[in-house]
């Protein structure tokens, strides 16, 4: 059986699982596309660096994804549209496989990771002013041994401390925070199925 095939059985939510209705008071609603793509030495993921003008996490790494607007459906519906916003590529190049559980993070998201396969890589392209660049990391190299660490920051609230995790530098680009935990999430699922 096929990666995809495999990670579609595994996955905990379906990619028809809509956002909760009341919305609950708390995080806001977002989600992210966490992209595969099949290359000739394996499987990456692809990931983009956010423009330095914005507003919100301005340069970071991340996987392109947003904030629901009010007539998205779910999850799915967000982060494909928003990452046809991003880097350009539309709906049809992607095989939806399934979405990891929700992640609230400590800006004050509630962040649905929409795990996918990318149907035509040579659609991706970084649109600015929101992403700068796109690139892609291998799975191999995100799973091996010691390649990430857990460390404390100072948390946005007064005198607070939390653990973050922080991957080594690839390349020059560190993934960290919330977008290095979806990662992680994602590699256990990988793991537990002895799917990588």
């Amino acid at each position: 059986m096929e990666l995809a095939d495999r990670l579609r059985a595994a996955l905990p939510l379906d990619i028809r699982t809509p956002y909760p209705s009341p919305r609950p008071q708390g995080g806001i609603p977002s989600a992210v596309l966490t992209a595969l793509q099949k290359e000739q030495s394996g499987w990456s993921l692809v990931f983009i660096r956010r423009g330095e003008r914005l507003a919100d996490h301005r340069g970071q790494i991340a996987f392109p994804g947003g904030r629901a607007e009010p007539g998205d459906s779910g999850p799915l519906q967000t982060a494909l549209r928003e990452t046809e916003e991003e880097i350009g590529l539309p709906a049809e190049a992607v095989d939806p496989l399934g979405i990891l559980e929700p992640m609230d993070t400590p800006t004050g998201f509630r962040i649905w990771p929409v795990v996918s396969r990318i149907l035509r890589p040579g659609a991706v392209r970084p649109v600015p002013p929101e992403v700068a660049e796109v690139f892609r990391i291998p799975l191999e190299w995100l799973a091996a041994e010691g390649r990430w660490i857990r460390k404390t920051l100072p948390a946005e609230s007064e005198g607070g401390e939390r653990r973050t995790v922080f991957f080594e530098a690839f390349r020059g680009r560190v993934v960290w925070g919330a977008t290095a935990e979806i990662t992680l999430r994602l590699i256990d699922i990988l793991r537990q199925g002895q799917i990588a």
